[in-house]
């Protein structure tokens, strides 16, 4: 009895964050923005934990690796799109583009919310039968990337509403190449905690924290920018060291 509780634990973990991907975009669509952001770095909470317990209560399977790419899809997936969806039809300068709406459905808002599900779709698909993504991230994680998207709003106080728009069409294009590319990125996934084996993750949980104190939800962007410039640093020791 005790062992049938223990192996569905990370399951209902797993669960936890497709319910606060469900609530960011209800959030999102009622652009209450803020809230919405505050939702997917809770799933992204849930995200970590749910391996984690896996890890820890030795009960992986194949179950939980399908069911947390599917609660991925929504939490880093749909939900950032709805709030791209419903940020970018604020914007004056799309409002004026001949054929802008069809069918109340904002076009160019649309088309760029799909494009990045789509690439999330396939960046998960993709992690799923990849066996060289074990200890390294091939491609911008779809959570990165999410965090990138919830960050755009809160710029709206620095930029003008014109700019912040090509901007994120912009940040939208990239992220879907960063995901889709094949590129080594450090793991987040602690298999231990000593110093040795995790520099660069304690390096970047640090820097990320005195960042997020600071700058709230703006410091997002510049902590994947960093998370990157760790990743390469990683990868060129790795490569000097197997040389």
């Amino acid at each position: 009895m005790t062992m049938n509780i223990k192996k569905h634990i990370p399951n209902a973990i797993t669960l936890g964050n497709l319910a606060c991907g469900c609530i960011a975009v209800l959030f999102a669509s009622q652009c209450e923005f803020n809230y919405a952001a505050i939702m997917i770095i809770l799933a992204s909470v849930f995200d970590f934990f749910d391996g984690f317990a896996a890890r820890m209560l030795h009960t992986k399977s194949d179950i939980g690796k399908e069911l947390d790419s599917l609660c991925d899809m929504v939490s880093f997936g749909l939900a950032p799109a709805f709030i791209m969806y419903y940020f970018l039809s604020h914007s004056t300068l799309l409002t004026d583009i001949p054929l802008y709406e069809i069918y109340n459905i904002n076009i160019i808002p649309a088309v760029c919310s799909i494009i990045y599900c789509c690439c999330v779709a396939i960046r998960l698909a993709k992690f799923n039968l990849d066996t060289r993504q074990t200890e390294q991230f091939l491609g911008l994680p779809s959570p990165a990337a999410a965090f990138v998207l919830i960050s755009i709003p809160f710029w709206s106080r620095s930029l003008s509403n014109q700019t912040l728009c090509i901007i994120s069409i912009g940040i939208i294009v990239l992220l879907c190449i960063a995901m889709l590319c094949e590129y080594p990125l450090l793991s987040l996934k602690f298999h231990d905690f000593t110093i040795k084996n995790n520099i660069l993750r304690y390096i970047l949980l640090i820097i990320g924290l005195i960042l997020v104190i600071l700058l709230n939800f703006m410091s997002i962007p510049i902590i994947i920018f960093i998370y990157i410039i760790l990743s390469i640093i990683g990868n060129t020791f790795n490569k000097h060291k197997t040389n």
